[in-house]
C-alpha cells in the first residue's frame, strides 16, 4: 500500500504558524503530529532503551513516516538514523520536518523499498512500527531488515495484530478498505520474524498501555494529528474502538539477528 495523504506540509506548516511553534527551539513541540502510530512519542521511549544506542551507533527506521521516532532517537541517543519509506509525500514532509529542527546532520530519509535499499555497511539495530500490517509476505520483508544489520543487531517492533477471526471496522490507520490490510496472530508474527533470522528477547502484549494512553489522549480534547490524514479522525476513533473490543492487539517486541 501507498499512503495517498495530501498537503501534509502545507498542513503542517499552518499549524506550527498558528500554534506560534519554532522546532528548533522545541522539536518534541511536533509529537502531535510527526509519531504515526498509537502511543505517540511515548511508545518510542519504550523502545529505545531496548536498542542499547550510542552517539556512534546507526539505526535504520523501516516505515519512518513523517520521521518523528527517527527524530526521537537521534536527540535522545545522538545515533545517526535514516529512514526508508515508500510514501513520496511522507519521505518529503519528514526531511522537511527534520530541516525545521536541526537535525539534519544526523538523521535523513529515503523513499525506496527496504528490499531495494543500499547502504555502505550494516546497521547496528532497526526499528519499525505500525508497518506490517500492510506487509503480505512478512518473513521476507523482515528478512530484508536483517540483512542490512550486524550480526547480533537489535530490531525494536511496535506493531499491530488480530485477536481471533473479528476484523476491525474500516477505515483504519493503515487501510481504507480492509482489501491491502493483512493482518495475522501474535504467534504467527512472531513465526515470521524468526524465520527470517531474529531470535526473540521480548515478545509483550501492550494493549492495556495502549488503550490508557488513548484515554488520556482523548481527555484532553481531539489530537491534532489526526487531521493531517484523509479521514483521519474515523481512522483512528475505529483503532480505538477495535483496540477496546479485542479484535486488534498491539504487541513490543525486541529481536536479535542471528549470526550467519
Amino acid at each position: 500500500m501507498t499512503y495517498q495523504e495530501t498537503d501534509l506540509i502545507a498542513k503542517i506548516d499552518a499549524f506550527l504558524t498558528e500554534a506560534a511553534i519554532d522546532p528548533t527551539d522545541d522539536p518534541s513541540a511536533l509529537n502531535a503530529f510527526d509519531q504515526y502510530h498509537a502511543g505517540g512519542a511515548a511508545a518510542v521511549n519504550l523502545l529505545i532503551p531496548t536498542l542499547q544506542l550510542g552517539n556512534e551507533s546507526t539505526v535504520l527506521d523501516v516505515g519512518a513516516g513523517f520521521g518523528g521516532p527517527a527524530r526521537q532517537i537521534a536527540r535522545q541517543t545522538g545515533a545517526r538514523v535514516i529512514g526508508v519509506d515508500i510514501t513520496a509525500s511522507y519521505v518529503e514532509t519528514a526531511q522537511w520536518l527534520t530541516e525545521r529542527c536541526g537535525l539534519s546532520d544526523r538523521v535523513s530519509f529515503e523513499e525506496i523499498d527496504i528490499a531495494e535499499y543500499r547502504h555502505d555497511g550494516p546497521f547496528d539495530a532497526a526499528i519499525t512500527m505500525h508497518v506490517q500490517m500492510n506487509i503480505e509476505f512478512k518473513s521476507p520483508w523482515y528478512r530484508a531488515i536483517a540483512d542490512r544489520l550486524v550480526d547480533g543487531g537489535r530490531l525494536a517492533i511496535w506493531e499491530v495484530c488480530r485477536s481471533g477471526d473479528q476484523m476491525p471496522t474500516w477505515p483504519m490507520p493503515w487501510s481504507l478498505d480492509g482489501t491491502d490490510s493483512f493482518l495475522v496472530a501474535p504467534d504467527e508474527l512472531e513465526a515470521d520474524i524468526v524465520a527470517a533470522g531474529f531470535r526473540t528477547m521480548e515478545w509483550e502484549d501492550a494493549s492495556v498501555w495502549v488503550a490508557d494512553w488513548f484515554a488520556a489522549l482523548q481527555s484532553g480534547g481531539p489530537p491534532v494529528g489526526p487531521a493531517l490524514l484523509d479521514d483521519g479522525f474515523t481512522r483512528v476513533l475505529n483503532y480505538a474502538v477495535a483496540l477496546q473490543d479485542s479484535s486488534i492487539v498491539v504487541r513490543r517486541g525486541l529481536f536479535i539477528k542471528k549470526s550467519a
